[in-house]
Parts: C-alpha cells; sequence; structure tokens
C-alpha cells in the first residue's frame, strides 16, 4: 500500500518506552497509532503516524535521543529480506547497493540512495515530504540503525569517515559520538553515512548462493511492479541532486538511465510533471532548512537553486504565509539563540 510501512519499524519502541517510565499506549494513542502497531511487526501505518509517535514519545520521556536510544533495540532486521538479500553481497559496497535498490519494497515514505566515487561511497538518507522534531528522531534512528548493521560486519570499533546531519547538533552530543563516531557534522545538505573505500571493497561472511538467487529473483519480481512509481524515484533522485548540482530535467533523466522524454511519458502516466516535483522537493527541503538547520538564509537560498534570497523569501512565503526570517523569529519566541539570521 503505498504511504504505508510496516509497525516493524516500531520495534522496541514499547520496551524503551517502559524502561523510561512512560506507557507505550498512551504515547501511541496521543499519536493516533492502533495498539496493535506496538506488539506486532505487520500492522500497516502512516509515515506520518510514525512521526507523531517518535516526536511525542521524545516529548514526554524528556529524552532528546529517542530515535539514538531505539536504535538499540531494532538494526536493519526490519528490513526483512533486503537484510537477507544484503548479507549475500560480495562487499559491503555492494550489500550497500542492494540496500538502496529494495529499499523502495520497504517503504515509499523515506528514501537511501548509495553513491560511489573515488575516495569510496556515500549513503544519503531522507524521508520524504516531512518536516519536524519527530522527522529528527526518524533520521537519526535510521543513520544509528546503519551503523549497527555496518559495525556488525566491520567490527565494533570501526569508524566511518563521517556522519553528516542536516539538523542542528543538540546541546549535548555525547551520546551521538557513541553513537556515528568522532567524526559528526551537523547543519549540512544531507543526511549521510560515509564510507572509505576499505569499508566499501571488504568482503561481507556470504550465506547460501542457492537461497540469495531464490530470494534475489522474488525481490525482482516485486520491484517489476513498483517500477510504475516514477513520481517517487523521480522525486527521490531531485532530492539527492538539488543541493549539489545540476537538477534540471536533462540531468534527473541521465541520473535515471533514460532520455528525457520517456521520463516526461512515465510522470504523465502519473498524472504530474517534472516541475511540479522539483517544485515540491524545494517546497520540503526549504521547510526542512528553516526549521531545523542553522544555515544562513542566504546559503538555503543557493542550496535550493534560488537565484536571488528575495526569490527565495516569495515563494517561502507563499507556502508557509510568513517570510524565511519571520518564521524562524517566531521559532526563536520558542527556543532562543538556536537559528542564524
Amino acid at each position: 500500500m503505498q504511504g504505508y510501512l510496516p509497525s516493524v519499524v516500531l520495534t522496541g519502541a514499547a520496551a524503551l518506552l517502559e524502561g523510561l517510565g512512560v506507557q507505550p499506549e498512551l504515547v501511541a494513542a496521543g499519536a493516533d497509532l492502533p495498539d496493535l502497531a506496538l506488539r506486532s511487526a505487520d500492522v500497516p501505518i502512516r509515515g506520518a503516524q510514525v512521526l507523531r509517535f517518535l516526536s511525542l514519545a521524545a516529548e514526554v520521556t524528556q529524552c532528546r535521543n529517542f530515535g539514538l536510544r531505539l536504535a538499540e533495540y531494532q538494526g536493519l532486521a526490519v528490513l526483512g529480506p533486503i537484510l537477507v538479500m544484503m548479507h549475500g553481497a560480495r562487499t559491503i559496497g555492494e550489500a550497500m547497493d542492494t540496500l538502496a535498490e529494495f529499499y523502495v519494497l520497504h517503504t515509499s515514505m523515506s528514501s537511501i540512495r548509495a553513491a560511489r566515487d573515488d575516495q569510496g561511497m556515500v549513503l544519503t538518507y531522507d524521508l520524504e515530504s516531512a518536516s519536524g522534531p519527530g522527522e529528527v528522531q526518524a533520521v537519526e534512528l535510521g543513520l544509528a540503525n546503519g551503523m549497527q548493521y555496518l559495525r556488525t560486519l566491520c567490527g565494533t570499533g570501526w569508524q566511518p569517515a563521517v556522519v553528516q546531519f542536516r539538523h542542528s547538533a543538540p546541546a549535548d552530543c555525547a551520546m551521538h559520538r557513541r553513537t556515528f563516531g568522532p567524526s559528526l557534522e551537523f547543519d549540512q545538505d544531507r543526511n549521510a553515512i560515509v564510507l572509505d573505500r576499505g569499508t566499501v571493497t571488504r568482503p561481507v561472511t556470504q550465506l547460501r548462493r542457492n537461497a540469495h538467487r531464490v530470494l534475489e529473483a522474488h525481490l525482482r519480481r516485486e520491484r517489476a511492479q513498483v517500477e510504475a512509481l516514477w513520481a517517487v524515484r523521480t522525486q527521490t533522485m531531485i532530492r539527492a541532486l538539488l543541493p549539489f548540482t545540476d537538477s534540471s530535467l536533462n540531468a534527473i533523466a541521465r541520473a535515471l538511465a533514460m532520455s528525457p522524454r520517456s521520463l516526461q511519458r512515465r510522470l504523465s502516466e502519473a498524472r504530474t510533471t517534472f516541475d511540479e516535483l522539483r517544485e515540491q522537493v524545494r517546497e520540503d527541503l526549504a521547510l526542512k532548512y528553516v526549521q531545523q538547520s542553522n544555515l544562513r538564509l542566504a546559503e538555503i537560498s543557493e542550496l535550493l537553486g534560488y537565484s536571488q534570497q528575495s526569490a527565495f523569501s516569495r515563494a517561502f512565503k507563499r507556502l508557509r504565509g510568513v517570510t524565511p526570517r519571520q518564521f524562524r523569529a517566531m521559532r526563536h519566541e520558542a527556543d532562543p539563540g538556536r537559528f542564524a539570521e
């Protein structure tokens, strides 16, 4: 079901809340989440419900690092058969490629992209069309689960080259350093784990190859059914490229290995256009940057591809009813000293 994900993503939440002295059922009710979602792994729930749940859980427990603590109960086992596919890869780089390729079968509410370069690999993670404190918890949960998997393969002492977050740093980063290592960067233009070349080429202990091939064939048949989700794939690619390089129709079509005309036709069949999708991504990222980061408004304007900061301000006002500066001023009243001008 498009727009839904399995309740396995909340594995461990009930136990963590109880350990923090809070009744899980009360938090679930406050997030409009069915109680069964905390006791069963297969209940379909909306991404917005998960974000509300994580936000409310962090608030009532007064635990800024709720997402990081929840990762201690999870790991990538929440991915089910995709994880088995990853273990069947020859190297860690291939395992990450597999995760990025098949992640859409897990949920369309978030995206993973694996990009190789001469230095190694960048794994970017994003939630689609979501903003607010719940997203910060979800992003940190997702990256922490990824770190657990990588340390399972590489050893507990392994460290990534760097871990980056789009949101601003918490007052106390001690748990972030324990989880992600000393190389942390906040207020960045992406949420990412960066792997060096040695990690990317490190071998993975393989499962039985026959079982792997059977599962691969099954997942590829499933993936064929979601190839029609061109709007999701296009939007994910725009989101990945917009802050860094050319995000025109031609560039996105090249990244998706198809012609611009074919991409336009696919999007037309999905009853949308490239320009509509690109603007949706810009609006979503604008709110994320303004609300969550300490980046200056001029920097945000440049990241989003606006020719002038005034054009960015007008676009933001059409979206939110106030300019970015006014929006931050209102946020500043609730959290003094957080945002730059």
